[in-house]
């Protein structure tokens, strides 16, 4: 029988200073994820056929095994079996791999906790993501990374699976059906992908829209903040240069109507993997084109 669960990622309530250039005025936001990514995990139903990577422990050599999608083959919904990634799908396949050590000496029960296993796996994850999609600014569009893994049915059974993919996400962080593979995606067309706000990141969480429709923001970018976790006015520190370099570098000069602002990730979000500041343009007034390299030219409508 397939099952799922999801964990909602959390988010910090600690203060992130916004640097608003060329204006009088500072803007005080929330040190809160850009997006929210709700993570959901799947298994599905036994198969005939074993599956394609090896499992540890516990498990009978006549038990029935779970088939699971490889690396660039294509997930859709809680079922983890391959589907035509010409087809519906959801999740796109970039990294495979079972669980060793204590993490997969469990022999009977429940697999271990989300948190666990997303504190172990998730940073690969996210690594494979960047190479998969031909960008490691990727938290800047709405592609992100994906994790499932076997449940407590298939565990039982001595399966300790686990897929790395990426999904192209909702404004909720939830992965929408799309058909064609997104290999090489932001390499080859990253606008088509980009972060686009109604809301502006400087007060609350962004709103993700498409940039053709009306926004107050739009993601430019990624900054790297190391393997340490940064104090609040580190982060600070790093962002005020490095996100206003980055906005001069997408619009093509300094606007008083175009501001720099940045989202941070919080403690649990960090532990996991995503330990890049993003960076916005923000914008005075709603806009349904983009910024990108107008310049001192007239703000598109």
């Amino acid at each position: 029988m397939s099952r799922s669960g999801r964990i909602a990622l959390a988010t910090s309530a600690v203060a992130a200073a916004l640097v608003l250039a060329g204006c009088a005025d500072a803007t005080i936001g929330l040190a809160e994820p850009d997006r929210m990514r709700t993570v959901e995990t799947s298994a599905g139903t036994p198969g005939d056929v074993p599956a394609t990577d090896g499992d540890a422990g516990g498990g009978s050599d006549n038990a029935q095994r779970t088939i699971v999608a490889e690396v660039g083959e294509c997930l859709d919904g809680d079922n983890p079996g391959p589907v035509e990634c010409s087809d519906e799908h959801t999740v796109e396949v970039t990294k495979q791999g079972t669980f060793g050590g204590d993490l997969g000496s469990t022999l009977e029960g429940t697999p271990p906790d989300a948190s666990t296993v997303f504190r172990t796996v998730f940073p690969q994850c996210r690594a494979a993501a960047a190479e998969y999609l031909g960008s490691s600014s990727y938290d800047a569009s709405t592609l992100g990374a994906w994790l499932v893994w076997a449940d407590a049915e298939d565990w039982n059974a001595g399966h300790r699976w686990y897929r790395c993919g990426v999904a192209q996400l909702d404004g909720a962080g939830k992965p929408v059906e799309r058909t064609g593979s997104i290999r090489n995606a932001l390499a080859e067309n990253f606008d088509g992908y980009r972060v686009c706000s109604t809301t502006r990141p400087s007060a609350e969480l962004p709103e993700t829209v498409p940039c053709s429709e009306p926004h107050l923001a739009e993601a430019v970018g990624v900054v790297d903040t190391g393997k340490a976790v940064p104090t609040e006015r580190e982060f600070n520190d790093k962002a005020r240069s490095a996100c206003g370099t980055k906005v001069h570098e997408f619009v093509g000069a300094d606007r008083r109507d175009v501001a720099p602002s940045w989202r941070w990730p919080d403690s649990t979000n960090w532990r996991i993997g995503f330990t890049n500041i993003t960076c916005y343009a923000e914008l005075n007034q709603a806009t349904t084109g983009s910024v990108r390299d107008i310049g001192s030219s007239q703000m598109p409508n």
